[in-house]
């Protein structure tokens, strides 16, 4: 028997753990796809997404929704993560997201709930930013600092 057999088989036991420690546990909606329809055109990208620190679940059933930035019209303002109940009739979630089109024109979906013909489901009361407008308490950015990024 080769004397450094036992090393590699603890190796890849140790390993094996360490993945299975690393996989993702965190209750999160099932996904999908946004109506090209709900895509508005906007004149510069959001910043970076924020790090989040996200605390423990408190609601059984709850998934945890990540931070999110909003366009309103003015400029972007971001809405923290939170845990939420997915809302009545809701199929699936899609985030915030951003695409450009080839003519160089970018444009934002909101992120919202959506039923299974994808048409937006309202966020059930007191969940901010999950379907409407952030708070109003967010800073705005400075389109000259965000431009181009």
């Amino acid at each position: 028997m080769n004397p450094r057999a036992p090393l590699r088989a603890l190796g890849v036991t140790l390993l094996g753990a360490l993945i299975a420690a690393c996989g993702s546990s965190l209750p999160v909606p099932p996904a999908g796809r946004v109506p090209d329809n709900d895509m508005q055109e906007v004149p510069y990208p959001p910043p970076p997404a924020r790090v989040e620190t996200i605390p423990p679940q408190e609601t059984r059933g709850a998934v945890w929704i990540d931070g999110q930035w909003d366009w309103n019209g003015r400029d972007w303002r971001w809405t923290d993560g939170q845990w939420v109940i997915p809302p009545q009739g809701a199929a699936y979630f899609t985030p915030w997201t951003t695409a450009r089109r080839p003519d160089g024109r970018l444009l934002f979906a909101r992120a919202t709930w959506r039923a299974a013909d994808g048409s937006p489901v309202p966020p059930v009361s007191g969940d901010c930013g999950v379907g409407a407008p952030p708070p109003a308490e967010a800073p705005p950015q400075d389109p000259e600092r965000t431009a181009g990024r």
